[in-house]
């Protein structure tokens, strides 16, 4: 072990900081995902569908629109257009500014 690897060693443990109520917390993460489950499950719920009544019209099983919304897997382009197709809606993507939180 260096000389320096053994002083971090040493004397990393030993720093305080004062006034921890100062250190900011780190902002949450946009999850995309999150955001494509909750318009999923509230487009089929609009529209009175369940999973299963969803799943004939896609052509995707019961199983896999389950796992979309629970967040288990994720969409793929495809899917989310099978579903855009299904519900007569548009699948449109759209690159926004980052929002501060």
């Amino acid at each position: 072990m260096s000389d320096f690897q053994k002083f971090l060693d040493d004397n990393l443990g030993n720093i305080h900081l004062e006034g921890g109520d100062m250190i900011a917390e780190p902002t949450p993460a946009y999850d995309i995902y999150q955001e494509i489950r909750e318009a999923i499950v509230s487009l089929r719920r609009e529209q009175h569908m369940t999973q299963k009544e969803l799943a004939v019209r896609t052509g995707l099983t019961q199983a896999n629109l389950s796992n979309l919304e629970k967040g288990i897997s994720k969409p793929t382009i495809d899917s989310l257009r099978k579903i855009a197709d299904a519900t007569g809606t548009r699948l449109v993507v759209n690159f926004a500014g980052q929002e501060v939180l």
